[in-house]
């Protein structure tokens, strides 16, 4: 994964009446996230979301891992 290119990538996805959220493939192969990874929602102050893959594996500089800005 290029951190570079995803940086700054933004998709928009919607949630179904039921309130389901389905992220299309190409989000979930650009940011190598796979089925069972740990995902954060982070609401941002215009009302939209970053979704920010957990890493499993805690650094000192607290960076979390891959996003998609929603």
């Amino acid at each position: 994964m290029n951190d570079a290119l995803t940086a700054n990538q933004r998709w928009l996805v919607s949630v179904d009446e039921e309130g389901v959220l389905t992220l299309p493939d190409e989000i979930i192969e650009t940011l190598g996230w796979m089925e069972g990874d740990s995902l954060e929602f982070i609401e941002d102050d215009d009302g939209s979301f970053q979704i920010v893959k957990i890493d499993e594996t805690f650094t000192d500089s607290g960076e979390t891992g891959s996003q998609a800005v929603c």
